[in-house]
């Protein structure tokens, strides 16, 4: 393990080991304000019987929501987020003279399961439309999407499945209407968007001068081989090969997007230097993703455990794990470590893993192979509005993804003051755990046997926590605290709105001429120029996925907020 001691605001990242070592030559693990405050404050944690951890209890419990409102209008105004008057989305309008035009672009039109990307592009329709800002979201025909699924205005571009990710949609320029530059018309692009449709975004900045800011939400090393049939993935001469022909044009594509663009948004530091060290040389923000009080600060409802194992979960540790059920997030992983190292040693621990996908089924039948089918919970997919209950009756969160560019259910969890326990990434779970403060942070390994000595350090962690409640408790007082400075919303949009004019400024000091008012032969050369790659790139990830196409299985209709409720 390894102490990490920077602030929320300004997070070091480096590999786990090599923290450790700059500790031990140290004497031993650098202190923290967090560390000194979290070991001062000191009280019992969580138990293991159904009852919600110390920390939710405070914040969570009959009247805590608007206690917890109040605080953090205190904490606004005593600490003080660098806020002005204004709400920074209102400052953009007072800034242009007028509300902005923001296009926003995702891979989703509507919320078909739990996702952070798509929550995300929520938070930021609802704030800026708050705000009187004229928000458009542009992306995928969804043929499941009801009209009351989609925000007023929303663009739906021609799409085709992706076998891979059931509810997942492709967007194509399929239709003539797409090309005709005269009907976009935005002060702004926001593409938050991990495919091509980003082509789109770079057409509109040239075509018709609008700035572009991109987010980057995937890190495709970590998270290729999702594609690749079960047999495939374990051969490692494929992943050579993926390595060559995959991964290098990849990162060299998106490098040269970004570099087209007016700004990336990457959600760690360690994304920023992982594109810097890549040639990426456009400006680039380091913005974290909110949490939403109204959800997570809200009073506590039923335990959500109760009905679960026949009242075992209400005996021992409960573990808990959430996030959608594919290969690249690693709860097979989970399983095995749980298996192998936990559960022998806790009799009545559980864990439960939380969501579904493509890969549900393996797991299930990992837990079978593993013997620990009458332990291992599958829940499926739940309301995005009783996630903070789960967070809150669990006793430790356990999280072994190492494809993070976030991690938004860390960010849930850590908010609502559950102790964590998880990998070091150098990404997003990296930037929001400071080991031995807000979590514990563990190297990872490698595929051979330092890959098991992490399994075996993984599993004493998480022992070590079960049975010492107050340590449970200062961590889980610590990441409350700790999301609440980074995550909350007033701190993310002070950050977006600041990029927002970044992107405004720096196309204005690129001095775009737009192509629109140029020769029609400039005009379909730079059509072309965009759209052959978002076509061709596109169209070989749809004939990708038929390579692992996901289990026709029947699945739970879960209705969660959408992007305009």
């Amino acid at each position: 393990m390894a102490s990490n001691p920077a602030s929320p605001f300004r997070v070091e990242l480096g590999h786990v080991d090599d923290l450790h070592a700059r500790d031990s030559a140290n004497g031993g693990p650098a202190s923290s304000p967090h560390q000194t405050r979290a070991q001062g404050e000191a009280s019992s944690g969580n138990g293991t019987n159904g009852t919600p951890n110390a920390t939710v209890l405070r914040l969570a419990s009959s009247g805590a929501a608007s206690k917890s409102n109040n605080s953090a209008k205190k904490h606004d105004e005593s600490v003080s987020f660098g806020l002005e008057e204004l709400p920074p989305f209102a400052r953009l309008a007072a800034r242009q003279g007028r509300p902005l035009r923001v296009a926003i672009l995702s891979d989703f039109t509507r919320i078909p399961y739990a996702n952070g990307a798509a929550f995300q592009t929520r938070f930021l329709y609802q704030e800026l439309r708050r705000c009187g800002h004229e928000v458009t979201v542009i992306g995928p025909h969804d043929p499941d999407a009801r009209p009351e699924d989609l925000a007023p205005g929303t663009v739906s571009l021609p799409s085709l499945p992706l076998k891979t990710y059931p509810g997942v949609h492709i967007p194509l320029p399929l239709a003539s209407w797409v090309y005709d530059a005269d009907r976009w018309n935005f002060d702004i692009v926001f593409a938050q968007t991990t495919s091509l449709l980003v082509e789109f975004g770079l057409w509109l900045r040239r075509m018709k001068g609008i700035p572009l800011l991109i987010v980057n939400t995937t890190h495709l090393a970590a998270a290729y081989d999702v594609l690749l049939p079960e047999k495939l993935s374990k051969i490692e001469a494929v992943h050579g090969g993926l390595e060559m022909f995959l991964r290098g044009p990849y990162e060299q594509l998106f490098a040269s997007i970004y570099n087209e663009s007016d700004g990336l948004v990457v959600l760690s530091e360690g994304l920023r230097r992982y594109w810097r060290e890549r040639g990426v040389t456009a400006p680039i923000h380091v913005i974290p993703r909110a949490v939403q009080p109204e959800l997570f600060d809200r009073p506590l409802g039923a335990d959500p455990y109760a009905h679960l194992g026949g009242g075992r979960l209400s005996r021992g540790a409960r573990l808990l794990c959430a996030g959608r059920h594919t290969r690249e997030k690693s709860q097979d992983r989970l399983i095995r470590i749980f298996a192998r190292h936990i559960a022998k040693a806790e009799p009545d621990a559980t864990l439960t893993l939380l969501g579904e996908g493509p890969d549900t089924s393996y797991y299930k039948r990992v837990a079978v192979e593993e013997g620990v089918a009458d332990r291992v919970f599958f829940p499926g997919e739940v309301p995005f509005s009783q996630m903070a209950d789960f967070y809150a009756y669990a006793d430790i969160f356990v999280h072994a993804s190492l494809s993070e560019t976030y991690g938004n259910v860390m960010g849930e969890a850590l908010w609502c003051g559950t102790p964590t326990v998880a990998f070091a990434d150098g990404m997003g779970v990296s930037s929001q755990i400071q080991d031995g403060v807000n979590g514990v942070l563990l190297a990872p390994g490698n595929r051979g046997g330092g890959r098991d000595e992490a399994d075996v350090a993984f599993a004493r962690a998480v022992l070590s926590l079960v049975r010492d409640p107050k340590r449970r408790g200062r961590i889980g007082q610590a990441a409350a605290k700790i999301a609440r400075e980074r995550a909350h919303p007033r701190v993310v949009e002070e950050r977006i709105a600041d990029a927002f004019q970044h992107a405004q400024d720096h196309a204005a000091a690129c001095g775009l001429r737009p192509v629109a008012d140029r020769p029609k032969a400039l005009q379909w050369y730079t059509t072309f120029r965009y759209f052959r790659p978002w076509t061709t790139f596109m169209g070989g990830i749809y004939l990708f996925g038929h390579l692992r196409p996901a289990k026709e299985e029947k699945r739970k209709q879960i209705k969660h907020p959408q992007i305009s409720s």
